[in-house]
């Protein structure tokens, strides 16, 4: 099975609800859907094109987050990195429904969030 390396927004210890404006992503690098590592990268005033690039740098595979620009989810597509947008919750819960196929269930869904925002 090939490794994973998802990427999740952070605010305190939950799903930032913006990637475009947040300071912090998680990174884990997972092989088998077991979380191997966690790295913490400072994104800043990092512009759009600049956040993709860190993520392409670190090989992320899959951008969990709560809301996400057009533009930014236009870079992360070309770049190949999987977005699944509207997403809340506590990291450690979210990254655990990731892993185990749960991740589209109602109890991770962003108040408000319907596909298609």
């Amino acid at each position: 099975m090939k490794p994973v390396t998802v990427a999740i927004p952070t605010y305190r210890s939950r799903v930032a609800p913006v990637f475009d404006s947040c300071l912090r992503v998680s990174i884990f690098y997972a092989e088998q859907h077991r979380r191997v590592h966690r790295r913490e990268l400072d994104l800043g005033t990092l512009t759009p094109a600049q956040r993709v690039d860190a993520l392409r740098k670190h090989r992320v595979t899959t951008l969990i987050c709560g809301g996400i620009s057009d533009v930014s989810g236009k870079l992360l597509q070309a770049s190949s990195i999987s977005v699944i947008a509207g997403i809340a919750g506590q990291i450690e819960h979210v990254l655990e429904a990731f892993f185990s196929g749960r991740i589209h269930e109602p109890g991770y869904r962003m108040p408000g969030f319907t596909e298609g925002n």
